[in-house]
């Protein structure tokens, strides 16, 4: 019964820290999804005006804003930091694996769920529920060292 009682426990923990991962990790995505999409998105804005305008459009720029220097160079300038800002942005999102991770933690709270009800309700011995579990302690290894 102790037994019983320690695993019950155990899995409210692990969804505890899974839950706050995921409450964490959503954010973190779209975020660096969404940057990526933008900067993206802004470099190439930035650079069709001198392409398809060409001379005549950054002269005509640089007159509107009393430019002392070319506008392609600030156009030029300031695509390549929002493509920087879109190249850094995925890069952290695929090194990380945050996607990866996420999709694991997710499977791993729905689990969980079942293992507390399933348990809680009778319907699911104690040994198929730790085996349940180890395998969800193990799919969600990079939570380690996170807040419980």
């Amino acid at each position: 019964m102790k037994n019983l009682l320690d695993l019950e426990a155990r899995i409210k923990q692990k969804r505890i820290q899974v839950n706050h991962y995921l409450t964490q990790a959503k954010p973190t995505k779209n975020r660096l999804l969404n940057s990526s999409i933008i900067g993206g998105s802004l470099s190439a804005l930035l650079t069709a005006g001198p392409a398809l305008g060409g001379k005549s459009f950054t002269a005509w720029l640089s007159d509107v804003f009393g430019l002392a220097s070319p506008s392609w160079q600030i156009l030029c300038g300031a695509a390549a930091l929002c493509s920087l800002v879109a190249t850094v942005s995925l890069q952290l999102l695929k090194s990380n694996k945050v996607e990866e991770n996420l999709a694991k933690a997710q499977i791993c709270s729905a689990k969980l769920e079942i293992l507390e009800i399933g348990l809680g309700a009778g319907q699911m011995d104690a040994q198929q529920a730790l085996a349940e579990y180890i395998r969800c302690v193990e799919a969600t290894d990079f939570l380690q060292g996170e807040a419980e």
